[in-house]
Order: C-alpha cells, then sequence, then structure tokens
C-alpha cells in the first residue's frame, strides 16, 4: 500500500506522522511546498507532540529521519522510480489547489488511485478526472505546525469520509451509501491504517451535511477571530461579540434552507463549543492574517455569500467580513 500525503501544514504532519510511526504495511511519500521542507524532514527526522489546550507538552514523540520519505511537490524528477499511489491525501488549503498543483499530482496518481480531500469551505470538484475515486474529508483533529519538521497534536478530534461522485457540481452530493463492496474495501484498508494510527476516522453516510456543518463553523469563527485578533475562545467573552456571530450564523442558515441544505438546530450550539474546546486555539484564518498569507476567506464566507445571490438572500454580514479580509490579503499585493 502506498500513501502519498500532498501538504505539509499542521494536518498534513500530523497524519504524516501518525501513519509513519503506526503503519507497518504502507510506504508513505510527503510532498511539500518547498525543498528546503523536504530536505529538513529527510535528515532531521519529525517531532511530533500531544499538547493540552494551553500547548504544555504532554507526550514527544522523536521520529527518526531514516523513516521519512519527503518530496517538493514541484520537484518530481524520481516521480518515475516510485510505483503510483493507492491513496493521495490532499491536506493544502484550498486556495492552494490549482492547475499546477493537479498537473504534478496526476503523476502519482493511476486510474486505481483514491483521493482524499481534507480542505474548509465549498470544495473545487472540477479540478478531479472523472476515472478517480475522489473523496470528501472533514476533520476536527487540533493540530499546530511548530516549524517545518515539528507538529503538536492540540486536540484529539475526529475525521468523516464520504464520497464525492457528482464531480462537476459545486455542490458535495453524497452517495456513499450507494458504494459498491469492492470500493468500500478498498476505502476501508485505508481508513484501517489511519485507525491504527490513532486516528478516529469512519465512513459517512452523510458527507454534505457534514461539509456545511464545518462551514458554517468555519464562517462564524475564522473571520471574527481574524478581524478581532483574538483567540477561538475569545469570542465568547462579551455580548457584543456573541451578537456579531449570531448575525452570522442566522445568515448562513437562512442560505442553507433557501438551497435546500440540511441544517441542525443544534449547530449554534455546536460553535460556542468549539470555541470552549478550542479556546486558546489560534485560527487558521488568524494564522494566515498574522503571516501576511492569502486566507480561504474565498471559500468560506465568499461560498455563503455566493449561494446567497443564487437565491437573491442578502448576507449583509457576511459581505462585511469578506470585505474587511479580503483588505487584508490585498497587502500581499504592494
Amino acid at each position: 500500500m502506498i500513501i502519498d500525503i500532498f501538504g505539509a501544514g499542521a494536518i498534513g504532519l500530523l497524519f504524516y506522522s501518525k501513519l509513519v510511526s503506526h503503519s507497518s504495511v504502507a510506504t508513505i511519500h510527503l510532498w511539500t511546498r518547498t525543498s528546503e521542507q523536504a530536505t529538513l524532514i529527510n535528515q532531521q527526522g519529525i517531532t511530533a507532540q500531544t499538547s493540552t489546550t494551553d500547548y504544555n507538552v504532554e507526550a514527544q514523540t522523536y521520529i527518526p529521519s531514516k523513516l521519512h520519505q519527503a518530496c517538493a511537490i514541484y520537484d518530481m524528477t524520481d516521480n518515475e522510480n516510485k510505483p503510483k499511489a493507492d491513496y493521495i491525501l490532499v491536506t493544502v488549503k484550498q486556495k492552494d489547489i490549482t492547475a499546477d498543483f493537479v498537473s504534478y499530482l496526476k503523476q502519482r496518481a493511476d486510474h486505481h488511485t483514491r483521493i482524499i480531500c481534507l480542505q474548509n469551505g465549498v470544495r473545487t470538484d472540477v479540478w478531479w478526472d472523472s476515472p478517480w475515486q475522489v473523496y470528501a474529508a472533514i476533520t476536527t483533529e487540533g493540530a499546530k505546525r511548530i516549524s517545518p519538521n515539528e507538529v503538536s497534536h492540540t486536540g484529539i478530534g475526529k475525521t468523516v469520509v464520504g464520497r464525492v461522485t457528482n464531480i462537476s457540481s459545486t455542490r458535495v452530493v453524497d452517495q456513499s451509501k450507494a458504494i459498491d463492496k469492492e470500493e468500500q474495501l478498498w476505502i476501508q484498508l485505508l481508513l484501517n491504517e489511519l485507525q491504527k494510527a490513532g486516528l478516529d476516522i469512519v465512513l459517512s453516510n452523510n458527507i454534505d451535511k457534514d461539509i456545511y456543518r464545518k462551514l458554517v463553523i468555519n464562517a462564524v469563527i475564522n473571520p471574527l477571530t481574524a478581524i478581532w485578533r483574538i483567540m477561538n475562545g475569545e469570542l465568547l467573552v462579551s455580548k457584543q461579540r456573541l451578537a456579531v456571530m449570531r448575525q452570522l450564523y442566522d445568515e448562513v442558515i437562512e442560505v442553507y434552507e433557501a438551497n435546500g441544505i440540511e441544517v441542525s438546530s443544534l449547530w449554534w450550539e455546536d460553535i460556542l463549543a468549539v470555541c470552549q474546546a478550542t479556546s486558546n486555539n489560534t485560527s487558521s484564518m488568524l494564522a494566515d492574517v498574522l503571516q501576511s498569507k492569502t486566507t480561504e476567506i474565498q471559500w468560506i464566507n465568499g461560498s455563503i455569500i455566493k449561494m446567497g445571490q443564487d437565491y437573491h438572500i442578502s448576507t449583509p454580514t457576511n459581505d462585511c467580513v469578506y470585505h474587511l479580509i479580503e483588505a487584508m490579503n490585498r497587502q500581499e499585493d504592494h
């Protein structure tokens, strides 16, 4: 079994380090954005920590360099000597899934390759060709990349995986119940390896709902933490902040209902629970802003705005945070 992980950010390093440490049957390749990160991992190994929510280290594991096979995504010179991957986990952000990125990924794929995509926001399925079996995945695992070869597991979560069959649609259509027995055996082999590595991962019968639940959580927490420059838990400290959160949430739910998306009355409580459980975490959008990187606002709140426009639903609070974050993104152009 050959598993490739494309992306060596927090989630990519977390999944990779766990698989390398625990899998006895799989060959795992890590594809990094830079050759410098790949060289560092191959020469010095990876340090993986388990931390509490306040980042006190509970356990630390060193994974020696001899176990690693890291390569830069944009340097496929050695690819011809490597057998094609059975599974590819795509852990880069939505903004990094470009035509160039997919062209390199295709060099590692064959007709039998299963592609599992872990991204925030509404997915960009148009990149994936029909011969591949494509899965969407949502994870609540907490991870923080400390350095290019150090990762901290900051919170134990759950990962759900579901089949994507309508490649041409901008909406994910879940038909995981219709997966035939042979296909279910194929994907279960990967899930078994991830479970043996200590990750709670299951095949979802309603990945569509899982994706849109995660989207509403991100649409509320990410932009506000980025704008106010606060940790997740600080969203809960005042009535004023909660009021803005609720405005974003109510707009998203109205858009979902107009689009015929199944919603749950528990999602507001889920958002509050996530803020509490990850109270000392820096959201991914805040991390991007602090590092002057382009954020995922286009695929999170931007997706909500577009879905609202399709049904003539106004989303003023989402519009506001979208333009504020986009103005921060533009700092990169100067």
